[in-house]
């Protein structure tokens, strides 16, 4: 099976699987590194800012994560996330069950999706305050991640089906900043690297036997990212661009890997002991979309955005937007039921209506004075009207006649507009308010049942502080 990158050609990762080598990032490439050689080669160039890589090695295939397109991709540049990333630094393959999570740093959450990008749902999210690393057994079923919280520096495991949630590790002495993130799969075990103590630690999955492995070298200055294999522990640190190695448990044997030109940033080592055969996710034939490994070697069945599980915990239904309601969970209120959309579509956004019958939101941003809009799945996202749209708090969509209606006002102009949903056919449609901040409209309140005929649309405004509240008849 052969894995190929153009331009240039990519040679096959699996030339000889037994023979490890170290793939990682500086920002603009994806090297490769013979262990036993020390040569290197370029495997993916003409990159933007890559941080996180992973691989699936039975597939051949790799995956990164750019911080400055916002998308994820794998192979020959195929995108597998592009819509509703922020900043997304740490990313695992599950090998196993053929799943991919990531951290979404700005966003403070974890996602999953299968291989292709499909299915994707938020997994984790709520008193996640600044996660960077993310680590997987699929074996057994757990998720580990790096968390910067400044108040508590941790990490925390949870099941690959984001249940079972726990604090494993506490930072309460030198440490604070918990950054790269690995798994020792023959000792069970998980190393990682602070990049505040400048130190390596190890304990057991449930967080128990800490050691501290090596600290304050002068190749562990500023260290990023970590992995390890065989009884070797290896990373990438910032200050002095090396990638080293020491022995796993005693920190004995440091040694300068290879040293670069500019920062590495995530490595991995690529060899079969490193993604450890195990059971597959037995859900599959039974979950209607996601089948997300549980403890235990059990799973759970999960559902994509836009949709819910049903009783019977199996099968996904419905979309969460129907008949012009968006539902929210309760008890769930931190998870995403949409795709998040974050920067450049997103500044200062102040308001927010949507369009159930074509499934579009759209929104006002008061900093580019602008109003935009986007199918809830991430796609399609555009501006409607630009410009001359100073203080736009009041926003509301007629789903009946098929026109947007915004608030606005400066020194000069202070009004209610009109425009159909593409933006075109603007005008003011009433003037000289004070201060109009929000808008509601009621369009089939004038609907005639037995025309079907539209006559009328009900404004409603108010004042900012809830005073001069009027009703319109247009």
């Amino acid at each position: 099976l052969w894995f190929i990158v153009t331009p240039p050609p990519f040679p096959s990762l699996l030339l000889n699987p037994f023979k490890p080598f170290i793939i990682f990032s500086n920002r603009h490439e994806i090297r490769r590194i013979d262990l036993n050689k020390g040569e290197f080669s370029v495997l993916v160039p003409g990159l933007r800012n890559t941080i996180a890589l992973d691989f699936h090695l039975s597939q051949s295939a790799l995956y990164w994560t750019d911080v400055v397109e916002d998308k994820i991709y794998r192979g020959n540049f195929d995108v597998v996330i592009q819509y509703g990333l922020a900043t997304p630094e740490g990313l695992a393959v599950d090998w196993i069950a053929g799943n991919i999570y990531w951290v979404e740093s700005n966003l403070d959450q974890i996602e999953v999706a299968k291989l292709d990008g499909t299915m994707r749902t938020t997994l984790l999210a709520g008193e996640v305050e600044h996660p960077r690393a993310i680590a997987l057994d699929p074996r057994d079923g757990i998720l580990f991640w790096t968390d910067w919280d400044a108040s508590l520096p941790r990490i925390e495991a949870a099941s690959m089906s984001g249940e079972g949630r726990k604090t494993i590790h506490k930072e309460t002495g030198n440490g604070g900043w918990p950054n790269g993130l690995t798994v020792d799969y023959l000792e069970r075990r998980i190393l990682w690297i602070d990049a505040r103590s400048d130190a390596i630690y190890s304990a057991k999955y449930d967080g128990s036997g800490l050691i501290e492995v090596l600290r304050g070298h002068e190749y562990l200055s500023h260290p990023f990212a970590v992995t390890m294999y065989g009884g070797e522990v290896y990373w990438t640190d910032w200050r002095t661009n090396t990638l080293a190695k020491a022995n796993k448990w005693t920190g004995a044997n440091v040694t300068v890997v290879q040293r670069t030109n500019t920062q590495p940033f995530d490595l991995q080592v690529y060899h079969p002991s490193r993604q450890p055969q195990g059971e597959c996710c037995n859900g599959k034939e039974l979950c209607s979309h996601l089948c997300l490994i549980n403890y235990n070697q059990t799973f759970s069945c999960a559902c994509p955005h836009l949709m819910k599980l049903g009783p019977d915990k199996r099968t996904c239904y419905g979309k969460f937007l129907i008949e012009g309601v968006l539902f929210l969970d309760i008890d769930n209120p931190y998870y995403n039921y949409i795709i998040s959309f974050t920067v450049p579509d997103i500044d200062n956004v102040t308001v927010v209506d949507y369009d159930a019958l074509e499934h579009r939101i759209y929104w006002s941003d008061v900093r580019t004075q602008t109003i935009k809009r986007a199918f809830i799945n991430g796609t399609g996202v555009e501006t409607v009207v630009s410009a001359d749209l100073p203080n736009t708090h009041g926003l509301a969509v007629d789903w009946v006649s098929r026109n947007l209606f915004w608030t606005s006002y400066d020194a000069n102009k202070k009004q209610i507009n009109v425009a159909r949903l593409d933006g075109s056919f603007k005008n003011a449609v009433i003037q000289g308010l004070d201060k109009p901040h929000c808008l509601v409209l009621h369009p089939t309140l004038g609907l005639d049942t037995h025309t079907q005929m539209h006559t009328h649309t009900i404004v409603k405004l108010s004042h900012p502080f809830g005073l001069n509240f009027s009703e319109v008849d247009l």
